[in-house]
């Protein structure tokens, strides 16, 4: 099999793009030509792909399998961060693909958490493996609150597209419920995502800075992290937030082989991750905390891995 075509990882900041070539006797696809935009500086998806296949120099793969956030059927989609309405159909007749797919960002890392080698995951539990060939999730902060359901079935996995950054929050500590008292001030629905998400660390940021202290976007405030004590305040906040959400959705979904976390957000700050917190909140789930004690944990360290699940997707 000699195959090539365009992949995408598209979130609310950022279209990641790249071309997938399948090479025979090789299991997984090269990934090349890799380059991203700022999504705030194009109109339309199209003008987006337009420029990165612009940018390409040689043949230009008749073939894609576009991965964004958002509701997406292999056909349509919406990447409800700037409305943009996506049609498989408009994306052939317009740039002059044979074939156009659509899948969501997180569809598509399920594909590639089979295949990902251990140093691309940080291991949070004392064990590594799970359930053999039991349902695993996945699951990332970055504009937004993502995730899907891995369903190993023979030698492919089935994916279930969730939306779990909509789930209630469910403060555990006393910070955490004012925090969600603040937020219902100005939110009818207080989310997972109202606080999983780089708006969502800016709002936690918000809360405990208070007024008059100077605006700081969620990157500032990670970068910052080591050096200023209410940035330092504001992600332990996010991540005992996430600690506790991790298991709540492992449960939810029963993810008996695995929680994988990957997104924008928690790999740039792994190294703050504080595993015995982690598994203490992760695992207090009353009668059931025996069942979430044997879920594996990992952080997916992978540079652009959607890229590769996207190639890998459309051979599964």
């Amino acid at each position: 099999m000699n195959e090539i075509m365009i992949v995408s990882d598209v979130g609310g900041t950022n279209g990641r793009f790249g071309i997938a070539k399948f090479s025979e006797g090789k299991k997984l696809p090269e990934i090349s030509e890799i380059r991203v935009y700022p999504c705030k500086e194009y109109i339309t998806f199209t003008d987006m792909i337009a420029e990165y296949m612009g940018n390409l120099k040689g043949e230009i793969p008749k073939t894609a399998r576009f991965a964004i956030s958002g509701e997406m059927t292999p056909r349509r989609g919406n990447l409800w961060h700037f409305n943009w309405d996506i049609r498989a159909e408009e994306l052939e007749q317009k740039l002059g693909f044979d074939q156009v797919t659509l899948m969501n960002d997180f569809e598509a890392l399920v594909y590639a958490v089979p295949h990902l080698p251990k140093n691309e995951l940080l291991t949070i539990t004392d064990f590594e493996k799970g359930l053999e060939n039991g349902p695993f999730s996945v699951c990332g902060a970055g504009s937004g609150l993502g995730g899907s359901i891995g369903i190993p079935i023979d030698k492919t996995v089935k994916v279930v597209s969730t939306e779990i950054g909509h789930i209630s929050f469910a403060p555990r500590s006393n910070i955490e419920m004012e925090l969600l008292k603040h937020t219902r001030k100005s939110f009818n629905h207080v989310s997972l995502e109202s606080f999983l998400s780089g708006s969502g660390l800016v709002r936690i940021y918000d809360f405990i800075a208070g007024a008059g202290v100077k605006k700081m976007t969620a990157p500032e405030i990670t970068a910052a992290a080591k050096d200023d004590d209410n940035c330092s305040k504001a992600i332990n906040v996010f991540l005992s937030i996430l600690y506790s959400a991790a298991g709540d959705i492992a449960l939810a979904q029963g993810a008996r082989g695995g929680l994988y976390i990957g997104g924008g957000i928690v790999p740039k700050i792994a190294d703050q991750i504080n595993k015995k917190d982690f598994l203490k909140l992760f695992r207090d789930k009353g009668p059931m905390s025996a069942y979430a004690e044997k879920i594996p944990v990992h952080i997916i360290t992978s540079d652009m891995p959607a890229l590769l699940g996207a190639a890998i997707a459309s051979v599964e």
